[in-house]
Parts: structure tokens; C-alpha cells; sequence
């Protein structure tokens, strides 16, 4: 029975393990490129590896509305990143995203350094989560002004293509650009308020995968009948970093599928919350993820 009760705590330790490793990934692509290695390029704007071409879908939507045709290639290069957020959902930034885990960092340092403030942000009430017009509505006004504009504004915009960007380019000698200071500013911001506000409305990354998710996409699932937390005291919805509430409508498109409510419902209830994928309602297929080694399996049986 206590192994039963470690899937989703031994998942979200694969999940860290993979943010630092995504991290060591980006300083070693400058290092090799320094040290005569190209076979493997770029950022998360693009990257290539060998002769595969990823590009961020939020880029590459940018790129086609200003040079107002698709560029066939570029098209393909999205498939990987969209066909990955179709089925597991906003996992890149739960999973990858280097803006989400340095984020998640300050949050363990505000939790540890101003304890009464976090507690009273993350240990209020949420009576509803906020409606998806608020981030898409967020994103449609971000393309319209680069459109009427004629400028990328989602490339000044894009945490992860600017850290990504910044490591490289320091450790190749270029030295550091101003929009560091852009994701200096929103992670202060977030750091002192202890909200996450960027990556749940604002983000043009994570907006752009969450409009690929389907019925069929990894989601959160309540179980109300197993559900024993008493009125107004949801543990699940006070260790989300995004202060969402995983048994109210609207989860998404703001949940990023860090499992973390699941962690600590395994934890403290009686696994109310379980990761779904396949359909919603009316479908036959839909598989109940319980241990780490059935989700890494099918995210490598996707990539495959």
C-alpha cells in the first residue's frame, strides 16, 4: 500500500530531475558548439539536432504572420512540440521550461523566507478558476499587435527563447542582451507577490500549446466520491504554484500538468486526483496513469 501512495511523489522527481537536466542541456549546446560539436544548434526558439528541426509553434505562428505565408518547413518543425502538447497537455513548462523552474525555485525561497506571506497567498479560498478568455483573449491581442505592427513582439516576450538565448550567447562570448532583464523583472515581480501570473495568463509559449490540447490530452481528474477534504480546506489547491483549484472548471488552459496537486492528495487524502488521458466523456478510451514508468513510457512511445 505504500508504494501505491509514491507514484505521483516518484513522478514529480523525475519531473525535477528532467527541469535540471534541460538546463544542463542549454550551457551544454554553446560548450559543444565552442568545442567543434555541431550536429547540435540553437535555442528554444529552434533547435536542431542532427537532422531534426524543432521550433517553438508560438515562433513560427509569430513568423508567418509577418512574412504573411507559411514556410512549409518551419511548419514542420512544430510538429514535435505540438503533437507533444496535444497529448500530455503544457508539459514543456512543467517539464522543460527553464522560466518555470526558476520560478518554481523562488517559490521553495519565498515558501522558506517570508512563511505567513506564502501561507496567506497559497492557503486562501479559490471559489472558481479563472476563465480561458483571459489568457487567449491575452494571446489574440499579442498576434494582433504584431500583425498591425510588422515586429516580433513574442520573441521579446518568450522566457524560455530569451534564457535559452542569453546562456548561449554569454558562453559563446556575445555577451548579455537587454531582454535578460525583461524575465529579471517578471520573476521579481512574482517573487515578491508569490503569484505566478506570467506562465498562467500571460505567456505566449505555454498560450500557444494550450490551444493544441484536446478531449483527449493528459489532464488533472477529480474524483469527487473519493474525495474526504473537508469545506474550505483543499491541501490540493494550496500547493499549486499557479493557485488553481484542480476540482472547479477552467483548470485549463492555465494547468501545466506539473502533477503537484496529485503529489500531495496522494499524500494527505485519499487519491482523489489521478492524471487521465483519452477522452473526457462518451469515449472508450481512457487510461488511468498511476506509477512513473507507465507516463515515461508513453511519452517515449509518442516521440517514437
Amino acid at each position: 500500500m505504500r508504494m501505491q501512495r509514491s507514484y505521483y511523489r516518484n513522478l514529480n522527481m523525475v519531473r525535477l530531475f528532467s527541469q535540471v537536466a534541460t538546463i544542463a542541456f542549454l550551457f551544454a549546446i554553446p560548450l559543444l558548439n565552442l568545442a567543434g560539436v555541431h550536429w547540435i544548434l540553437g535555442t528554444f526558439y529552434s533547435l536542431s539536432i542532427g537532422e531534426l528541426d524543432i521550433a517553438d509553434p508560438a515562433m513560427a505562428l509569430q513568423a508567418f504572420l509577418l512574412a504573411k505565408e507559411v514556410y512549409v518547413p518551419l511548419l514542420i518543425a512544430v510538429i514535435v512540440p505540438v503533437v507533444l502538447a496535444m497529448t500530455f497537455g503544457r508539459v514543456f513548462c512543467s517539464w522543460m521550461c527553464p522560466h518555470n523552474t526558476i520560478a518554481e525555485w523562488l517559490d521553495s525561497l519565498h515558501h522558506r523566507m517570508f512563511k505567513d506571506h506564502w501561507r496567506t497567498v497559497h492557503r486562501s479560498a479559490i471559489p472558481r478558476n479563472p476563465h480561458p478568455v483571459l489568457s487567449l483573449g491575452t494571446l489574440a491581442t499579442l498576434f494582433v499587435i504584431t500583425l498591425i505592427a510588422g515586429i516580433p513582439l513574442l520573441s521579446f516576450l518568450s522566457s524560455p527563447g530569451i534564457l535559452s538565448s542569453q546562456i548561449s550567447q554569454t558562453i559563446l562570448g556575445m555577451g548579455i542582451g537587454a531582454e535578460l532583464s525583461i524575465v529579471g523583472g517578471i520573476l521579481a515581480i512574482e517573487f515578491a507577490l508569490a503569484r505566478r501570473y506570467w506562465c498562467k495568463f500571460l505567456c505566449p509559449v505555454g498560450s500557444v500549446l494550450a490551444l493544441v490540447r484536446t478531449r483527449a490530452s493528459l489532464r488533472v481528474h477529480h474524483a469527487a466520491d473519493l474525495c474526504d477534504c473537508p469545506p474550505g480546506s483543499e491541501p490540493c489547491s494550496m500547493a499549486c504554484p499557479f493557485n488553481l483549484s484542480p476540482k472547479q472548471p477552467f483548470l485549463y488552459p492555465s494547468c501545466i500538468n506539473c502533477g503537484l496537486c496529485l503529489v500531495v492528495c496522494e499524500k494527505t487524502g485519499r487519491g482523489a486526483l489521478t492524471f487521465r488521458l483519452g477522452p473526457t466523456a462518451g469515449g472508450s478510451v481512457e487510461a488511468r496513469i498511476t506509477n512513473p514508468s507507465q507516463f515515461l513510457t508513453m511519452v517515449a512511445s509518442e516521440k517514437e
